[in-house]
């Protein structure tokens, strides 16, 4: 079976959702397939997203869990440092069922339950209900995730990541700010609390290559904040990308967005906003490419979506690894090491001497 559309997304996430939203808007017709049986499920997120993300995409009031405006960081030595955070808790699967119910409005056509299988001339072969369709198409955005697929067929995979693992749990008593939590244990990044209304989600994201171990370092910050296991209602985890974006955000005819770009922050592991920023260039692109039948107009995506994140990425990038170089199991060391690194401190805003010699 063959199917022909101009732009084939792959991932149904913000980053897919927004791509063909934005192809569909710009009249190019467009096919978003997931491989997944129900959009936004399972979600493998901490569902915080900074308020600026209502500067790229719509944000319904019922995807909202709750409103942040603190972040409260607990350093090693014992010193807790509140900032302000202005932004969103989400019901995350919601919002990404919102997303995708907007790109369909716009005029995409979504197939659930379909695996993209691999390349071919024309476009690509993918799975769907057992049958083996081929889409043939002059786009393919690749928006499915840290271990992309469309990635891998164009050589163009992440290179590192942090390991997360989350539960949900009640909350004794509502929590007004989100939390996070450094500890030698958690090396490489971070525990978090982030309060959802009744409950929270509570996880870390650690580095294995530098000898941590995800399970354990949950374990620890439960116990730190006296949740038991017949609280947890909930688990999930999976892999963030922390090495900075793939050498190429596009190849021939495929652009990458998203986690499947390694447009996560480094530090922090966000990628929400940056997900919906960079599916929203590509769709645009892709739809002003295959309109105008010039494909060498592809070339403006990478330039157009670094111009938008990739100083902030690269800056983040430089930092996790000063943070990384001086990781310590010395508290007060640590924390140090923290202070400069950490997004909530002045130090933060600092160049590096790397960046400084344009390294």
């Amino acid at each position: 079976m063959r199917e022909q559309v101009d732009v084939l997304v792959v991932g149904a996430g913000p980053a897919g959702s927004s791509a063909a939203r934005a192809a569909a808007e710009g009249g190019a017709r467009v096919l978003l397939v997931e491989r997944r049986q129900q959009v936004g499920l399972p979600v493998q997120c901490a569902e915080y997203v900074p308020v600026q993300i209502l500067g790229h995409a719509s944000l319904p009031e019922r995807c909202i869990a709750q409103r942040i405006r603190t972040l409260r960081t607990h350093l090693p030595d014992g010193t807790v440092i509140e900032s302000p955070a202005a932004g969103y808790v989400l019901d995350r699967a919601l919002f990404d069922k919102h997303l995708v119910a907007t790109a369909w409005k716009a005029g995409a056509r979504v197939w659930v339950a379909t695996r993209a299988l691999e390349p071919t001339e024309r476009g690509a072969l993918v799975v769907r209900a057992g049958r083996t369709i081929e889409v043939e198409c002059r786009v393919i955005i690749g928006a499915d995730g840290p271990h992309s697929t469309v990635g891998r067929w164009v050589g163009m995979v992440n290179a590192a990541q942090c390991d997360a693992l989350q539960v949900e749990a009640p909350l004794p008593t509502p929590r007004e700010c989100t939390e996070v939590y450094f500890h030698a244990a958690f090396a490489g990044g971070y525990g978090w609390l982030f309060p959802k209304g009744e409950t929270a989600n509570i996880g870390v994201g650690v580095r294995r290559s530098m000898g941590a171990d995800p399970l354990q370092a949950l374990e620890m910050l439960l116990a730190r904040l006296e949740i038991r296991p017949d609280a947890v209602i909930g688990r999930t985890g999976g892999p963030v990308p922390c090495g900075g974006p793939v050498a190429s955000l596009r190849v021939g005819k495929v652009l990458l967005a998203g986690d499947a770009a390694g447009l996560t922050h480094p530090v922090t592991g966000a990628g929400i906003l940056t997900a919906v920023i960079s599916g929203t260039l590509a769709g645009q692109v892709a739809a002003r490419a295959v309109c105008a039948g010039e494909l060498s107009a592809l070339d403006r995506y990478e330039e157009e979506c670094m111009s938008f994140v990739g100083g902030p990425l690269r800056h983040a990038l430089s930092k996790r690894g000063a943070l990384e170089r001086a990781w310590s199991d010395d508290p007060v060391a640590l924390s140090r090491a923290v202070r400069s690194a950490w997004v909530a401190f002045k130090s933060y805003g600092r160049r590096t001497e790397a960046e400084n010699r344009g390294g």
